[in-house]
């Protein structure tokens, strides 16, 4: 009777009896409105049954789960380009596009995104990677990118993503993981210094 409800063939539905595959979400509806049982209830291998009925004819067809609730895509991914030697990447001075808002950060303001470009942070942070970056000022521990001024003929500073260590009123002392290594910045070179945004954070947790 299931399968001639669901327009299924026999051998599927004894495939979900029997526990070798799972109907995709229409059949299970389809099944649970025919049982008169709650769908929701029936996906999670439980069984309730419904006792008004006439609602079970008027559940809708789903195909796909709902998405998990997101934000606007107004964060702007600016532009970087791959540094050299002695630089993790450059900013282009570009806005690259627009990624959505996640959560944890709806009401932030100046907050950016960027694609991680070199090595020198796996493996927490890898090549192609989007960080999020801003909110409250960094302290030692957490994450970071340093922008510096120009240098002579240069158009754009060299930029870097790092792990502050330590930050006096002369110089600002971070690290990489790879290879591991302890670098040292003068304050007055620097333009920016950006906190990166935990996941956890974004996620709201």
């Amino acid at each position: 009777h299931i399968a001639e409800h669901n327009d299924t063939d026999v051998a599927a539905v004894g495939n979900w009896e029997t526990g070798r595959n799972l109907p995709k979400t229409e059949n299970l509806l389809k099944t649970a409105a025919f049982l008169r049982v709650d769908p929701v209830a029936l996906g999670k291998g439980e069984v309730v049954f419904l006792d008004d009925a006439d609602n079970v004819a008027d559940a809708e067809i789903v195909t796909d789960a709902a998405p998990l609730p997101g934000g606007p895509m107004d964060i702007e991914l600016l532009g970087a380009a791959v540094g050299g030697d002695d630089g993790d990447f450059t900013f282009n001075g570009e806005v690259a596009g627009y990624v959505q808002r996640p959560p944890g950060i709806a009401h932030l303001r100046k907050v950016f995104a960027l694609h991680v470009l070199s090595d020198s942070m796996v493996p927490r942070y890898e090549p192609g990677e989007m960080l999020y970056c801003g909110g409250r000022d960094a302290v030692p521990g957490d994450h970071v990118v340093i922008e510096m001024f120009p240098e002579e003929n240069e158009r754009n500073g060299k930029a870097f993503i790092k792990k502050l260590v330590k930050r006096t009123a002369a110089e600002l002392v971070v690290e990489q993981y790879n290879p591991p290594k302890s670098l040292t910045f003068n304050r007055y070179a620097i333009k920016h210094v950006w906190r990166v945004i935990p996941l956890k954070e974004l996620l709201g947790y």
